[in-house]
């Protein structure tokens, strides 16, 4: 990048005070030589893309300078520590609006979207759910990506199995992890997909392609959700699949879903977003296919889990005015075409996507085609206390994969225990 990248990599400490950039800024109004901090937790490849946008605002807003505060490690105890201190920078991108909403943190847009006439229903539906709580609008969404099943090529060629197709089944699924896995040790050992035990948030979706869900609809009670036939149904699936597969719960492994493992040909499937894709390209060696997950049954219609984020105001915010010109910018029809331009990620707005034709292409165009049908939203968003209550829903899976506890019951359990906290005043 031609311009230098403002990194603010770690934050000063100072008699309790949380310093940034920019902090101490008298308000100016937008267009009026201003000063907009912007904090995300991208680095990398991925913060080029941002200062990519950041600089396209800059050149069409030359009054309004943008200066990108990069927090890549404990980027939300940083917000929340910020804001505590009441010194934050001016914007940021979110993922957990209940949270921040209930904490504080974020501005309510709703004023700024209804006086500039901006239509939210241009975006995808279920990424609104981020930017939507109590009745405000937080936030505009940033880009999305779904879960698929993206499979190495090689490795089922060398096995004899055929590519995965649309509306493969769970069993499908399983047969294929089988034929895939070689039963060898060591170096020369084939997996057909990596197992993680107690991935909460990957499981969603094949729940709700099931007809089942975690939580009631306004996120206060558990039991008979995630104790319910459905759920107990793919829970049992994926301890099959936990059982045949490689099996891991490094922290590693963890956070890269399996990554690793299937680039370098250890395992031959994996479930993941699309945040690899522009590693995987750039990896000559591999040959790579991407799947939509598969459904529980043949003739039914698969309901993926969505990850997206917003851009958002911080309540405490010096320039709010001038914040919300950028966020305007790059939540909107231009900041969508330029990252899909990129090949970056898929933008929020589906009808920006047809026209810039990524609709039709391979790879990301892969994941919109799978994202288009998702029509639920992530649980977390229907409670802030999500996220405490998930620690048992977590803990109950690992007890199910690794020690072999009985499903039903383990799950009925957990229920009780998530009730009291989603539950809670």
């Amino acid at each position: 990048m031609k311009k230098m990248l403002l990194l603010v990599m770690a934050i000063t400490m100072i008699s309790g005070t949380v310093l940034f950039a920019g902090g101490q800024q008298e308000s100016k109004a937008a267009g009026d030589g201003s000063e907009v901090t912007f904090m995300t937790w991208n680095s990398g490849f991925h913060l080029e893309i941002d200062q990519m946008l950041a600089d396209k605002f800059m050149e069409k807003n030359p009054s309004i300078k943008v200066e990108l505060i990069s927090v890549p490690q404990g980027f939300d105890d940083k917000v929340l520590t910020s804001n505590a201190a009441g010194n934050t920078p001016d914007g940021l991108v979110i993922w957990n609006t209940p949270q921040f909403v209930e904490a504080g943190v974020v501005e309510d847009l709703t004023s700024y979207i209804e006086r500039d006439g901006i239509d939210m229903n241009k975006y995808h539906p279920v990424t609104k759910s981020w930017a939507e709580y109590k009745g405000g609008i937080y936030g505009l969404p940033k880009d999305y990506t779904a879960r698929a099943i993206y499979y190495n090529k090689d490795v089922f060629d060398e096995a004899g199995v055929a590519y995965p197709v649309d509306g493969w089944t769970f069993e499908d699924f399983k047969n294929t992890v089988k034929a895939l896995t070689n039963g060898k040790s060591g170096a020369d050992a084939r997996y057909g997909y990596v197992a993680i035990p107690g991935h909460t948030y990957a499981i969603q979706g094949y729940i709700w392609s099931n007809g089942g869900d975690l939580v009631s609809a306004d996120g206060k009670t558990a039991s008979g959700y995630i104790d319910s036939k459905e759920v107990v149904e793919v829970v049992q699936w994926y301890k099959d699949l936990y059982d045949m597969s490689m099996t891991t719960s490094t922290m590693d492994a963890y956070q890269n879903l399996g990554q690793n493992e299937f680039q370098t040909g250890i395992v031959g499937m994996m479930d993941n977003g699309s945040w690899p894709i522009s590693v995987f390209l750039d990896d000559t060696s591999l040959n790579f296919g991407i799947a939509a997950p598969p459904v529980p049954r043949a003739g039914m219609k698969t309901s993926p889990v969505i990850h997206s984020a917003t851009y958002s105001m911080f309540a405490k915010a010096k320039n709010k005015d001038a914040v919300w010109e950028y966020i305007k910018f790059v939540g909107g029809e231009e900041g969508a075409r330029l990252i899909e331009e990129a090949k970056y990620s898929v933008g929020a707005i589906p009808s920006v996507t047809t026209s810039t034709g990524l609709d039709k292409e391979p790879y990301l165009g892969d994941f919109y085609r799978v994202a288009i049908t998702a029509d639920t939203a992530p649980v977390f968003t229907r409670n802030p206390k999500w996220f405490e209550a998930d620690g048992e829903f977590k803990t109950a899976l690992e007890k199910v994969f690794i020690t072999d506890a009985e499903i039903q019951s383990t799950l009925t359990e957990a229920a009780r225990r998530m009730d009291s906290i989603l539950q809670e005043k």
